[in-house]
């Protein structure tokens, strides 16, 4: 009788450990789900900011380059090259406002009628 109580209280721990063991390998198993796709988001993330670093960088290289101060500069002191005209444009002009048609006076009600009418 002790033999099979003992072999039961085995098996059943056995079972519980086992149940115990499955339950936390899927619990797991949705963890590192989880986790390879917060990787592949921080990923993504990853690649467009080094992409939007590159532009940056190649934006920076053109502004310091010696022929934009130079743009830069001549713009600023209204300087000329040879061959060249400066035109200087007044930035407080605006275009002139469209006309409006004036509206013909609207007619009151019984004025409509009337012409109907008669």
């Amino acid at each position: 009788m002790k033999k099979i109580l003992s072999n039961q209280v085995v098996l059943l721990g056995f079972a519980l450990f086992i149940t115990l063991t499955i339950l936390s390998m899927r619990q797991n198993n949705h963890k590192i789900i989880n986790q390879d796709q917060n990787l592949l988001q921080i990923d993504q993330k990853n690649k467009e900011l080094r992409q939007e670093i590159a532009n940056l960088e190649g934006k920076i290289t053109t502004a310091t380059s010696d022929f934009a101060k130079e743009k830069r500069l001549r713009d600023e002191l209204l300087l000329q090259k040879p061959g060249e005209y400066v035109v200087l444009l007044d930035e407080t002009a605006t275009a002139p406002a469209e006309v409006v048609p004036p509206r013909p006076a609207e007619k009151t009600v019984w004025q409509q009628w009337r012409e109907v009418l008669w």
